[in-house]
């Protein structure tokens, strides 16, 4: 992108993506000398807009996975290994030196590696740089020099997938199709409502400010509370993954013994560990509320499902992914709908598998759904 505006005193820049969409440029201490009004630097789009707030991004290509970041564009003479800080200091030294012996060999110049913390219970970090490696030079789109464009787009729904969660199944069964569809919708409209049933008795509360995620646990009625914070300490992290909550999480619990809010805590920071943005666990507020922090990302799914045309074009899109692959596949939609694909639904559309071409209907007066 060519840069269009520093704010130096904010640690942020504004530039415009060749498609005509603003960003958000978040800028780091070493930044500074590189950030110029004029001047064209790759960027990662690393966070959806929400709140009026435009699509956010970082100076440098990189692409992620679970367990790694590949760096892109690493200069000359500069360290291409590196570790997140939320790793633990003790297990630094260990972890660098087999990230050198590992992935150090699999890196050509310009290229290197962050080893995320999610990634430090790997048996063998030399699969995972490859993977990323490969899926960078197979798929990167060369853009010549002095031109703003789009380096990589990060894939299709599938391979997205399969770069957090590893190498999941593929269910391809015309005769599922119906059935799974009708589970996704379920639980979608049950995600977008703000209380969540849990088997015990007790219930969530999710709600959403501007600033902040809230989370409810209630128990009121539940006689066993070691079954309510057992199913708690699973559910919690489910919520936020199915929600797309990011940012501050704040969670209030019912009073318990501190023996067993410390039993909850380590329940809950082993099933945090299974999501791929990593929330961290910051501990307990001086109000005795339980605070998370998830990293943004993507836009939290009660706001993209708020307004009708969404949902018809989402139910659209899982009935495109049903057809046969590599057959173009025409979708009749309306004008809104339409409108929401071009604009802040375009991620959902340009990530499926499928070839799709978009029809307006000229007459909207028909159900849209």
């Amino acid at each position: 992108v060519r840069i269009e505006r520093v704010f130096a005193s904010q640690n942020r820049a504004t530039a415009t993506l060749a498609d005509g969409v603003a960003i958000s440029i978040r800028l780091r201490k070493s930044d500074a000398s590189l950030v110029k009004v004029g001047r064209i630097l790759p960027v990662t789009i690393i966070a959806a807009p929400r709140h009026g707030k435009p699509w956010q991004a970082m100076l440098g290509a990189r692409l992620a996975s679970a367990g790694m970041i590949l760096l892109v564009g690493v200069a000359d003479g500069a360290s291409n290994i590196a570790l997140s800080n939320n790793i633990p200091s003790e297990d630094r030294a260990g972890l660098t030196a087999r990230l050198l012996v590992e992935a150090g060999a699999e890196l050509p110049s310009g290229f290197g590696v962050i080893l995320r913390r999610g990634g430090s219970k790997l048996t063998d970090f030399t699969a995972p740089v490859s993977q990323l490696l490969k899926q960078w030079q197979d798929h990167a789109n060369p853009i010549v020099a002095d031109q703003t464009g789009c380096i990589y787009d990060s894939g299709g729904l599938l391979e997205r997938a399969r770069r957090l969660f590893g190498d999941l199944p593929l269910i391809d069964d015309p005769a599922e199709a119906a059935t799974i569809s009708a589970l996704l919708d379920d639980e979608i409209a049950a995600a977008c409502q703000p209380k969540t049933a849990l088997s015990c008795g007790g219930n969530l509360w999710c709600a959403q400010s501007h600033a902040l995620w809230s989370i409810d646990l209630d128990g009121n009625g539940v006689t066993d509370f070691d079954r309510l914070f057992s199913e708690a300490a699973i559910e919690i992290p489910r919520q936020m993954r199915l929600r797309a909550m990011s940012g501050p999480v704040l969670v209030d619990l019912p009073r318990l013994a501190p023996a067993k809010v410390k039993k909850f805590r380590r329940a809950l920071e082993t099933a945090l560990g299974d999501d791929p943005r990593q929330p961290d666990y910051l501990g307990m507020t001086r109000g005795g509320l339980l605070e998370l922090q998830v990293p943004h990302g993507e836009m939290a799914l009660y706001a993209v499902m708020q307004e009708q045309p969404a949902q018809d074009a989402l139910a659209g899109l899982r009935l495109v992914m049903q057809q046969p692959p590599f057959k173009p596949v025409k979708l009749a939609v309306s004008r809104a709908m339409a409108a929401w694909l071009e604009g802040v639904g375009r991620p959902a559309l340009d990530h499926l598998d499928r070839q799709v071409q978009l029809v307006v209907w000229s007459d909207d007066t028909h159900n849209q759904s």
